[in-house]
């Protein structure tokens, strides 16, 4: 239900009253609640609302529950200084709530406002009160919109109580917000101190005091429970088979448990023998150390012997100096390592470069017993060089001397000669050829023109 729908009637606040505090005034007992604060508004809430309020907050923990708080804004004369009395508690009996919210309607506010004019018209309405089942103690943003717009006076407060967890606290106005104070006042008449001892004793969950002679009404928790205890419904009986399915699960899980004791007996023994056997190895490798350290020891000691009349310190000294000479020695004999691995991918590097080199030089012995096989063959081809030379000279004399004959009239003749008879012989090969050919079609033409049956006739 949103805000706009919650709208109390006309509510009349009065001046605060000069009133003497509860707890200045010999005719009321006082007993604080938590820790009220030194600057905290101090609240005076008598035992019978705080009574009504909490049997009011056990009636049902499912959702949330409220009412208004009825009493006095008083000042006090001696200090001047303001303080809240609670006197009186009303039930809203109409209201719209769920688990973790509670809201006043049009029904419930009117309702208080005629109880309150009925029953108790010379007290105000100095604020209210709601449960927070199971949440704690806190003022949610729905709550601090209702005490903003419908509480608004300076000194109403808002009391919450959260019945499942057992706490409550009140909020006051401060500096314009709600703050929560530190605690609270209970008061009762003069005469009820050990009641009112033992209702604070059951607000703050603290062992209950001794009950008064004439005997004590339950505590408000207790008669909850009480109650609930009454109108539960009785439980439905169990078949008769329901007995025997017990005891058949219960022996099961009896023999489980007993398999299962029975392994882990077997495992411990196991872990027991290996931790033996351990214990033994562990004994045994003692041993070997023990020895190994006396022959170390005695070792030492012959050492000492050998080196004569010196003193450990000398020994230590000269075993010192010794060891740094190996240590240089072993760092030298890295180094001379270090020097012919390198030294040795240099060796493969050159050897590398030589097969390489051997191969040119094979292709290079080939190569020059060729040129020597060539030089040896030199003077014959010199002399045949000198041969063909001589037959070219000749030859072009020759030529010379035939280009000479040609150019005369006899050679111009010679050469037309020369000429007409390559073509009769072209043309007598030509004619040759021709008739070669014509011979062989008229055979071929005679060959088909012959009868097949003349043929073998004949």
């Amino acid at each position: 239900m949103s805000g706009d729908e919650i709208v109390f009637g006309e509510v009349r606040f009065r001046e605060p009253a000069r009133v003497t505090r509860p707890d200045r005034d010999p005719r009321f007992a006082c007993v604080a609640c938590q820790a009220p604060g030194p600057d905290d508004l101090p609240i005076f809430l008598d035992a019978a609302p705080a009574d009504a309020v909490e049997r009011h907050a056990l009636s049902d923990t499912t959702v949330e529950l409220g009412g208004v708080l009825l009493g006095k804004e008083c000042v006090d004369p001696a200090t001047g200084l303001p303080f809240v009395w609670i006197t009186q508690a009303l039930e809203a009996r109409h209201y719209a709530n769920t688990q973790a919210s509670f809201t006043y309607t049009h029904d419930s506010w009117e309702e208080i406002t005629r109880e309150r004019d009925r029953r108790f018209p010379d007290l105000d309405v100095v604020g209210w009160y709601h449960t927070h089942p199971g949440f704690g103690i806190f003022l949610s943003h729905h709550d601090l919109f209702i005490h903003q717009n419908f509480f608004s006076q300076p000194l109403q407060t808002a009391y919450v109580v959260d019945p499942i967890q057992g706490t409550r606290g009140f909020f006051r106005w401060a500096d314009g917000r709600m703050a929560q104070v530190g605690g609270f006042h209970l008061c009762a008449g003069r005469g009820e101190r050990t009641t009112l001892a033992r209702l604070a004793d059951q607000l703050e969950a603290l062992p209950d005091s001794p009950a008064p002679s004439g005997g004590g009404a339950l505590s408000p928790r207790l008669e909850a429970e009480l109650i609930k205890m009454l109108n539960r419904p009785a439980p439905p009986p169990r078949p008769a088979g329901d007995g025997l399915a017990l005891a058949a699960l219960l022996g099961f899980l009896g023999s489980l448990a007993l398999a299962m004791l029975a392994a882990l007996a077997f495992w411990l023994v196991r872990v027991d023998a290996r931790a033996a056997a351990q214990a033994d190895t562990l004994a045994a490798l003692r041993r070997e150390v023990e020895e190994a350290a006396t022959g170390r020891k005695l070792a030492v000691d012959i050492l000492l012997e050998k080196v004569g009349g010196e003193t450990p310190e000398l020994f230590v000294e000269r075993y010192d100096k010794l060891a740094r000479a190996r240590d240089e020695a072993r760092k030298q004999a890295e180094a001379g390592r270090a020097a012919v691995e390198t030294l040795g991918l240099r060796v493969q590097e050159l050897e590398e470069a030589a097969e390489g080199l051997r191969g040119e030089l094979a292709d290079a012995r080939k190569t020059l017993k060729v040129h020597e096989a060539d030089a040896k063959a030199a003077p014959k081809l010199r002399e045949r060089l000198a041969e063909l030379e001589r037959v070219e000279a000749d030859r072009l004399a020759e030529i010379r001397d035939q280009r000479a004959i040609l150019e005369t009239a006899e050679g111009e003749k010679a050469e037309s000669t020369y000429r007409a008879l390559n073509a009769y012989k072209t043309a007598a090969y030509a004619g040759g050829l021709v008739s070669l050919v014509l011979g062989v079609a008229t055979v071929f033409l005679l060959v088909r023109a012959t009868p097949a049956g003349g043929a073998d006739g004949g």
